[in-house]
């Protein structure tokens, strides 16, 4: 039977000859190739428009898997036959093509790609001089970066934010509340006079403490499995709200009290704490401290909006009028070289205390709180109307990157925090809830708590554990499925690259 000569009938799936079998999917493409060849763009969009057939979709698939398997010099090549001014997509996609260059230790290429790609697109000067500090001592510089399918998937991430302006950036839908299962492995009721207001893990993963009112309780977490309390610390007179453990050494920490001091601890090998000095200024008290990256001193803010520096011994070696609020967080950049801390409720300031330079991260809502990454490379801020917004620190401008929401906060401080691909905060319905990191939907939500749920820690270590502290005065200690949770971001992934696709043709369209 003969085949039907038109190709009115049956969509792109059509045929457009009788003798040969050919879809008029495929015709299209083919002459729309031959008119960009020819740099007919306007024809070949018209045709692609007339038709609703897209060649470009080929091509963002094809630029997607270079992208996945580190292609960089093809991928890019690609980036430029989809549109024109891509310089600054570029950018993004060489920036990881350098960092992988460095951790393989090709060093001569990576000198080559910063000197001849990226370089001439850096009209600042400002990333190539740091990515010029990361080749000098690239083995110390290099911590945090990694190689592989999920950093290459972060430069999708990145792209796409490029690409479109932040509400078409928004998930399409949030995942139900039983994506990731989860078990409470522990529930821990405070022995103190008060409500847990903030809890923190250990660098090394062993160690947990959480406030209780004044206290500070501590407990060991054993490779056999076991939970053992060690003493509380006892000590402040006002409520405890600011907890920091020392890196490298996890077995001194350092804790607030409101409007107070701050006091250094230490955990001796066999399990009792106790207390190695007290730090105080006079007529001011204490709202948060930090402390510096090499674990020598020790940084806090002060209730008239000042950041102060002490040596271990208590000597005074730095006080600065940073004009912070009076319930500010504190942390400090990776090269320590900044101090982040908030001012006047909806800016994040990063202070160089060496000259005293700022830079400002502008939000537009009253921030609650903030945690940074561990890699030193990303901002969680938590807003008062119910938004968690991740930044992008790195350079000297800050980035959004995404948001999440769906926690409830009216009255009270709630904090997020990072853990691997996932974020996790409190809430004021007495729940955990977590997104995953990369596509900001929300995939899990934990019960379990009797009130306001005020803070989350997430294990460095034991990368399927979380705690959670909240008004109820109890800590719950939570385990997730390393299954399910590999099949949550495998799922992810897909849903990324699909929404990362559409973007792309969108962003397209709108050339």
């Amino acid at each position: 039977m003969d085949m039907p000569s038109s190709s009115s009938q049956g969509g792109e799936n059509a045929v457009v000859r009788s003798n040969t079998i050919l879809k008029k999917s495929k015709f299209v493409r083919g002459i729309t190739k031959v008119l960009y060849s020819l740099c007919y763009d306007r024809e070949g969009k018209s045709l692609e428009k007339e038709a609703g057939i897209e060649l470009h979709e080929e091509r963002v698939d094809l630029f997607i898997e270079q992208i996945i398997d580190g292609q960089w010099d093809e991928s890019l090549s690609t980036l430029r036959e989809i549109g024109k001014h891509v310089d600054k997509k570029s950018f993004l996609a060489l920036e990881k093509k350098f960092y992988e260059l460095l951790i393989d230790d090709k060093v001569i290429e990576a000198c080559k790609t910063l000197r001849l790609e990226i370089a001439p697109l850096d009209d600042t000067d400002e990333i190539t001089r740091e990515l010029s500090s990361l080749i000098i001592s690239s083995s110390r510089n290099l911590c945090g970066q990694e190689s592989g399918i999920r950093p290459r998937k972060r430069v999708l991430e990145d792209l796409g934010n490029l690409l479109l302006p932040r509400k078409s950036l928004k998930p399409s839908h949030q995942h139900g509340k039983d994506k990731v299962p989860h078990t409470t492995i522990q529930t821990f009721m405070s022995h103190g006079p008060g409500e847990v207001w903030f809890a923190q893990f250990s660098h090394c993963g062993r160690y947990l403490a959480a406030t209780s009112g004044n206290d500070v309780n501590i407990w060991k977490f054993r490779e056999s499995g076991g939970i053992m309390r060690l003493n509380p610390l006892v000590g402040h007179v006002q409520p405890v709200s600011y907890i920091t453990w020392r890196k490298p050494n996890d077995l001194q920490l350092l804790t607030c009290g409101v409007e107070e001091n701050v006091k250094r601890w230490k955990i001796s090998p066999i399990g009792d704490v106790s207390c190695l000095h007290t730090y105080r200024k006079e007529n001011l008290g204490t709202v948060s401290c930090v402390w510096a990256r090499n674990g020598e001193s020790i940084y806090a803010g002060l209730d008239n909006g000042s950041i102060i520096k002490w040596n271990l011994q208590g000597e005074e070696v730095g006080l600065w009028d940073a004009r912070t609020t009076r319930i500010a967080d504190l942390a400090i950049t990776l090269d320590g070289r900044e101090l982040i801390t908030t001012r006047d409720y909806n800016t994040i300031l990063f202070f160089r205390w060496e000259d005293e330079g700022e830079r400002f991260l502008y939000e537009d809502g009253d921030i609650v709180s903030f945690s940074m990454s561990e890699d030193g490379c990303y901002l969680l801020v938590c807003l008062a109307d119910e938004r968690i917004n991740l930044w992008n620190i790195r350079h000297e401008n800050p980035r959004w990157v995404r948001t999440y929401e769906g926690h409830k906060r009216k009255r009270y401080v709630v904090r997020a925090c990072f853990c691997g691909q996932f974020i996790a905060s409190g809430s004021e319905d007495s729940k955990v809830y977590v997104w995953h990191r990369g596509t900001g939907r929300l995939i899990g939500v934990c019960g379990g708590h009797l009130d306001t749920v005020n803070c989350v820690s997430w294990n460095e270590v034991r990368l399927l554990m979380l705690v959670s502290g909240g008004d109820d005065r109890i800590v719950q200690a939570w385990n997730f499925d390393p299954d399910e949770c590999e099949n949550v971001l495998t799922g992810e992934l897909n849903y990324q690259l699909t929404r990362f696709s559409q973007w792309m043709n969108e962003w397209i369209s709108q050339l």
